[in-house]
């Protein structure tokens, strides 16, 4: 199934990750797939109360790490900018609270 972006509550979207040892890549996700056969590591997903959570940015500080994001109310669609911390677990790999 192709992820809806930009449909308010039935938005589907979500944020996943990959990473590459050079900016040409390959990017891989965790479990080494490449992102360009499907792979991708969930970052962001929506919820109960939001929902089609994308169009990231990460903003890293010297009070922490947040993932700046865009998401929709699950009750009536409505845009809203999510800023969440973000962690980095030992791997290196980034964790998102939210949405």
């Amino acid at each position: 199934m192709r992820a809806k972006c930009c449909a308010g509550a039935d938005s589907t979207y979500r944020v996943m990750v990959g990473r590459a040892r050079q900016v040409t890549g390959p990017y891989l996700d965790r479990a080494g797939v490449s992102l360009l056969r499907g792979g991708g590591t969930e970052l962001v997903a929506g919820n109960a109360s939001f929902r089609g959570p994308g169009h990231n940015a990460v903003l890293l500080t010297e009070r922490g790490d947040y993932n700046v994001y865009h998401a929709y109310a699950a009750t009536d669609g409505r845009p809203e900018l999510r800023i969440a911390e973000l962690h980095w677990d030992n791997e290196g790999w980034p964790i998102s609270g939210g949405p």
